[in-house]
């Protein structure tokens, strides 16, 4: 069996040679197409995600992102409710909470001021445990719930 690699740098080497024709595969010019894809995409990905911004928490030294925070809520809503959210924002300046506004999915005949109530518990635990009792204080009396339309998708009234 050959040597994959030779010791002798004179000598010949089959690995070298591998990878010197992968980068070339690898550099070669996209068609003009693929490029002008790849080149409007890159282009846009800065508005398609911004930064998330961190958040202060209860513990010195400890912090989150809001993009945490989202999360959770979205997951732990749609375990515990069975609901869509279609929207999250962690509100507030610098690195403080201020408020959440969620936005769900609701069904025909859906009791939207209890479940309303239920986001809101499930949002208010998400804040103690993510952020802290006392960072949260504020964002915890800030809960907006809205609800869309299953069929239509417009935001229903208040």
């Amino acid at each position: 069996m050959p040597d994959r690699i030779s010791p002798d740098p004179a000598g010949p080497d089959v690995t070298d040679s591998w990878l010197i024709e992968a980068t070339q595969q690898i550099a070669e010019e996209p068609t003009s197409d693929i490029e002008q894809l790849i080149s409007s995409i890159s282009g846009n990905l800065r508005r398609i995600r911004r930064p998330a911004r961190t958040l202060a928490t209860d513990d010195p030294g400890i912090k989150t992102t809001d993009r945490v925070v989202q999360q959770m809520i979205a997951i732990r809503t749609r375990r515990e409710l069975g609901r869509l959210t279609v929207f999250v924002a962690v509100d507030g300046t610098g690195d403080a909470v201020e408020g959440v506004r969620v936005g769900l999915i609701a069904r025909y005949a859906d009791d939207l001021p209890a479940l309303s109530d239920e986001v809101r518990d499930i949002v208010d635990e998400v804040l103690i445990e993510a952020v802290g009792r006392q960072s949260s204080a504020d964002a915890r009396r800030n809960i907006a719930v809205r609800w869309q339309d299953v069929y239509t998708r417009e935001w229903l009234s208040r």
